[in-house]
């Protein structure tokens, strides 16, 4: 890199003092840069991952989407691309108080869990996609290091990308083994007279001839259900998201919640290899009066993964009553779908 020749007055350190090119290995458990917080929670089930911030004199909390663990990860085992001593031409890249405000560095607070917190502040001098960083962690006193630039720039992306919009999240090799939704009623058609209806469906083997098995939809009398409606109610109930958080809009979805109108409850069992092993559940519900925000007409979602009250798109939830709907007038055949030998077979099913 021709700029770092230039600075031919650096003390350049012995990297190979590093066993490996990282700046440290650490165990985070919260992060902070401006308003920002995200936190990690280890449990037995593995790690959970929120977002806390302030707006408006309002305090908010969210489970965190994919890009929180990514950061945890990247600033856990901070790669360093070069390692300098904290003086000369690298010290005038940073303020007089070295891990102050300051209009030319952007500064992150570590929180580790076995240690102290500290700061660590970079120069935003862009060095070829590095920046120079350093930390106020004594074992890290009076050293320079050359970072990826990308770090820190994704903590400048919009807040709402550090935010999980999906209901559901299932767990790794999983998949749905137990479908069951009830719609209680049809903000598309308020004389439909055939409601309440409900979808219980199982995920099941079925052997067929030369082709081995394939995997169906069966009802609690274990007829097999209509692939063409059963198949896209799973993935368009699993899809289930926040189309807006709270914070985008000026209406209090909890107060609207108890006079809304329950339009449909799912629970779905995620399992692998056959074996349940999380359920998750869902409602939607329809305000009394037209809930729109930038020109969407929404409708009110509340499960026990989600933080509050929050909102979905109305096209989401026209498309899974229609599902249910076509599950509804195509009923199964009398012939029921012999499923042998296992514990989590339907009533009704040998």
């Amino acid at each position: 890199m021709a700029s770092l020749v230039a600075l031919g007055a650096f003390l350049f350190l012995d990297i190979e003092k590093k066993s490996e090119p990282v700046v440290w290995d650490l165990n985070l458990q919260t992060l902070k840069y401006k308003d920002l917080s995200f936190e990690k929670q280890s449990t037995f089930q593995g790690d959970r991952f929120y977002t806390s911030f302030t707006q408006d004199g309002k305090s908010y909390r969210y489970r965190a989407s994919t890009a929180v663990p990514n950061l945890f990860q990247e600033f856990e085992e901070l790669k360093m691309h070069g390692l300098y001593a904290l003086e000369g031409e690298v010290r005038k890249l940073f303020p007089e108080e070295l891990f102050g405000e300051s209009e030319e560095t952007r500064c992150v607070q570590l929180m580790p869990v076995n240690e102290d917190s500290f700061k660590l502040c970079v120069a935003n001098k862009d060095r070829n996609g590095k920046l120079f960083a350093v930390a106020n962690r004594p074992a890290n006193e009076g050293e320079a290091y050359l970072v990826a630039k990308y770090t820190m720039d994704r903590l400048d992306s919009d807040r709402t990308s550090f935010l999980e919009r999906r209901v559901f999240l299932y767990p790794t090799a999983s998949s749905t083994i137990e479908l069951n939704v009830t719609l209680l009623s049809n903000p598309l058609n308020i004389e439909d007279r055939n409601l309440p209806y409900t979808v219980h469906l199982f995920r099941k083997e079925k052997m067929q001839k030369d082709a081995g098995p394939m995997m169906i939809w069966v009802n609690q009398d274990g007829k097999e259900a209509e692939a063409q409606f059963a198949n896209p109610l799973d993935t368009v109930i699993r899809q289930f998201q926040i189309k807006f958080f709270s914070f985008e809009y000026k209406q209090d979805p909890s107060g609207l919640w108890e006079k809304a109108e329950p339009v449909l409850e799912a629970k779905m069992v995620a399992g692998v290899d056959g074996e349940p092993v999380e359920t998750m559940s869902v409602e939607v519900r329809q305000p009394r009066e037209p809930l729109m925000v930038q020109g969407e007409d929404l409708l009110l979602m509340s499960s026990p993964a989600m933080d509050g009250i929050q909102v979905i798109d109305r096209e989401t939830i026209k498309r899974t009553i229609g599902y249910i709907k076509g599950l509804q007038a195509m009923q199964p055949s009398d012939s029921r779908i012999p499923v042998p030998g296992s514990a989590q077979n339907p009533p009704g099913v040998p």
